[in-house]
């Protein structure tokens, strides 16, 4: 057989215990990433639907209307969370979009 067939094989049987393992030791599980994928991708929506719907309203205004926005669809989907962490992911999530897409009408 060949050697780099048998480091292969080993590694396909091998890393997903030891990925198991490492973050399990650092408290991450598939759920944790999962529901934290989803608040992310909520806190986005939020983000296009203000920019979207208040063209015209200043900063502030339109991080209190995504704020409420993204605790409502947070709540719809089954999350409950704090004013204080909603406004740390709607404001993640808008400096997220704007790097992707560094569009005019992605700013204030």
């Amino acid at each position: 057989m060949d050697i780099q067939k048998i480091i292969f094989d080993l590694l396909i049987l091998i890393l997903p215990t030891l990925l198991t393992v490492i973050f399990s030791k650092f408290g991450l599980d598939r759920i944790k990433f999962q529901r934290y994928q989803r608040l992310i991708q909520i806190a986005e929506e939020a983000v296009l639907w203000v920019e979207d719907a208040y063209p015209q309203n200043r900063g502030s205004e339109k991080l209190l209307k995504a704020i409420q926005y993204f605790r409502d669809a947070a709540i719809q989907a089954g999350f409950w969370i704090a004013d204080n962490e909603a406004e740390k992911k709607v404001r993640v999530a808008y400096q997220a979009l704007k790097h992707a897409f560094p569009v005019e009408a992605l700013k204030n």
